[in-house]
C-alpha cells in the first residue's frame, strides 16, 4: 500500500529518469562534486555541501566558481517536497521581474529564492543537459556527525548530508533505520522499494524487496542523489565523517 501511494504521487509528476554521475574532490571539510543533470527529465537530487551564505538555489547552482561549468537553463523547474506534496518554482532570466530570476510554478508571480539545505531531497527538471559543480564546505566536521530526524510513517525526501556514495550501511552513510522502514530510489520508470528488517533473518544485511518475500542487495546511493525514506517510526539518521 505504501509503495502504491508513493508511485501515485510520483506518477502525477510524470517523473523521468535520474542521472547523477558524480566526481568528488575534497580535502578535510571543503570540496566539490561534479554532478551530471539530464535535460527534459526529473532528476532526484540533494545538495552535498554548505554553499554560500544561505544555500539558496542561486548559490548551489551558481556557475560563478572558477571550476564550475554549471548553470540553470531558463525554464528549469525545481520541485520541493513539503511532506504531502510538491512545491514548484521556475528559474527564468527572461522574465525580468525578479533580480534572482525565481518564480512560482506558472511564472505568474515572483517567488523567494528556494533554499536547498544539505540532506534535503528535491526534483530538478531542466530543459537541457548541464553539469553542476556543487562547491562548499562539508556540513559535518572531520570526526563529527550530523543527526537528521525523519518523521515516522511519513515520506521523507532526503539525501546524505555529506558527499558520500556506496552502500547505505557504510560508516559514513550509516543507515540503520527501524525495522519495516522502506527506502525508495528512482530507477528510471518508477520507484524501487527496499525494506530494512532485522527480524526476518534471511539476509545478514537485513535488506529485502518491497514485500519482504526475497532478499535484496543493500541499496547503493550516489553523491548528490535524493531518495524517499518511509521509516516505521520516527528515526534519527546519523551521518558521520571519520577523523583524519
Amino acid at each position: 500500500m505504501r509503495t502504491k501511494t508513493l508511485l501515485i504521487v510520483a506518477g502525477a509528476l510524470a517523473v523521468g529518469i535520474v542521472s547523477s554521475q558524480a566526481q568528488v574532490y575534497s580535502q578535510n571539510i571543503v570540496g566539490y562534486a561534479n554532478v551530471v543533470i539530464t535535460g527534459n527529465q526529473y532528476n532526484m537530487l540533494t545538495v552535498p555541501f554548505d554553499s554560500g551564505v544561505s544555500n539558496g538555489a542561486n548559490e548551489v547552482f551558481s556557475g560563478n566558481y572558477a571550476l564550475n561549468p554549471g548553470y540553470l537553463p531558463d525554464g528549469t523547474i525545481l520541485f520541493r517536497w513539503n511532506g504531502t506534496g510538491f512545491v514548484a518554482n521556475v528559474y527564468d532570466t527572461g522574465v525580468g521581474a525578479d533580480a534572482n530570476n525565481w518564480y512560482n510554478g506558472d511564472e505568474s508571480a515572483t517567488a523567494d529564492t528556494p533554499v536547498l539545505l544539505p540532506g534535503q531531497g528535491f526534483f530538478l527538471f531542466p530543459p537541457a543537459n548541464f553539469t553542476n559543480l556543487y562547491a562548499g564546505t562539508v556540513a559535518v566536521n572531520s570526526g563529527g556527525s550530523n543527526v537528521m530526524t525523519l518523521t515516522g510513517n511519513q515520506y521523507n525526501m532526503v539525501g546524505c548530508v555529506v558527499p558520500a556514495a556506496g552502500v547505505v550501511s557504510n560508516s559514513v552513510i550509516n543507515m540503520y533505520p527501524p525495522d519495516g522502514t522502506i527506502l525508495f530510489t528512482w530507477n528510471g520508470t518508477g520507484f524501487a522499494g527496499n525494506v530494512y528488517d532485522t527480524q526476518v533473518g534471511a539476509d545478514a544485511n537485513n535488506w529485502y524487496n518491497g514485500d519482504e518475500s526475497a532478499t535484496a542487495p543493500t541499496p547503493v546511493i550516489n553523491v548528490g542523489q535524493g531518495f524517499f525514506l518511509f521509516p516505521s517510526s520516527t528515526y534519527q539518521w546519523t551521518n558521520s565523517l571519520p577523523a583524519n
